[in-house]
């Protein structure tokens, strides 16, 4: 993709690598849901350590429908983010390029995700900041350095996607 990109151009390109997460109840249903985005070809999709919570696996829908159950790898709830494996990604799921440089404020972004129970959804903005603190559930008095904050909306169920440029590389996990 460019600098140039359209909103529509990058919806089109990017939301195939996005998933919808849900945290299966023990005694079925879903207990919670959230988004997540294809990291690498090895089938690595991130997403919020509050979204995964402390279950060990997770059902994973594509943006084609597909369902895969993801097993729950790793989980860091001071940064609140969390890494599941797949096992066999749909062959559209690309991987997502993870911007080298930090945004820059007023820079044009993009919020993927699948919020309230609607899939692939995405809201536009800009960087509002850069280098902000946000603070986590992690630990009393705990805070994340080098947020980025925002204007795109972000609902329920949005967290855990990706925050992209018009270039498509993502630069931060929406929360």
């Amino acid at each position: 993709m460019t600098g140039n990109t359209s909103y529509e151009t990058l919806y089109r390109e990017t939301i195939p690598s996005v998933v919808s997460v849900y945290v299966p109840a023990r005694s079925g249903g879903n207990v919670g849901a959230g988004s997540g985005f294809v990291y690498d070809g090895d089938g690595h999709v991130v997403t919020n350590a509050h979204v995964v919570r402390t279950v060990e696996e997770v059902e994973l829908r594509f943006s084609e429908g597909e369902w895969r159950t993801g097993r729950v790898v790793g989980t860091d709830p001071y940064t609140d983010l969390a890494v599941v494996a797949v096992d066999d990604l749909p062959r559209y799921a690309d991987p997502l390029p993870v911007a080298t440089t930090p945004p820059q404020s007023g820079e044009p972004v993009a919020a993927l995700g699948n919020p309230m129970g609607l899939d692939g959804t995405v809201t536009a903005g800009i960087v509002s900041g850069v280098d902000r603190s946000m603070a986590t559930g992690a630990g009393r008095g705990f805070a994340v350095p080098d947020t980025v904050q925002t204007d795109a909306a972000i609902n329920p169920g949005n967290s855990g996607g990706p925050l992209v440029t018009l270039a498509g590389e993502v630069v931060g996990v929406n929360r």
